[in-house]
């Protein structure tokens, strides 16, 4: 295995699993009773592309703390250079941790996960219910990797 940026062990190129929205409450719910963050982005998103790495380095420091760390893209399934492009970008920012692709297209995505704009960060607690759902909806209220962490250690700390 090759060491990748961050410390984690990657065992060679890991494509996205290409999963339907009819599977996601499944997937979501496979986690418990860990804490799950969710990265909603997508290769055209210039501000989720630039917040990954810390998302990364967030996954190893919380990676002994029962908190799990996967991501849901939702590039165009129809365009093969952008889902290309994000296969190749998670494996070079070493995000060896589940990593999805929604075959929906996005218009149907947004509607179903009820998305108004990208990046978004979905936080689940142990029992699988989302607690936290982290947006840039509003221009003048940003989250950042702060908010991120604040909202796991609330979780953790119900656990405690």
């Amino acid at each position: 295995m090759l060491a990748a940026p961050g410390g984690f062990a990657r065992s060679g190129d890991q494509p996205m699993e290409v999963v339907g929205l009819e599977q996601w409450t499944g997937i979501v719910a496979s986690y418990r009773p860990d804490v799950l963050v969710v990265d909603v982005w997508a290769s055209w998103c210039v501000s989720c592309i630039e917040r990954f790495p810390e998302m990364v380095a967030m996954a190893e420091r919380y990676a002994d703390h029962d908190v799990r760390f996967i991501t849901l893209n939702l590039d165009d399934p129809r365009d093969q250079v952008g889902i290309d492009w994000s296969n190749e970008f998670l494996q070079r920012i070493g995000a060896d941790f589940p990593n999805y692709h929604l075959r929906e297209n996005l218009t149907e995505s947004f509607e179903r996960l009820d998305l108004l704009a990208i990046p978004v960060v979905l936080i689940y607690d142990g029992q699988g219910e989302e607690r936290y759902r982290l947006t840039n909806d509003d221009p003048n209220d940003q989250f950042d990797e702060a908010d991120i962490e604040s909202a796991v250690e609330t979780l953790l700390a119900e656990r405690a």
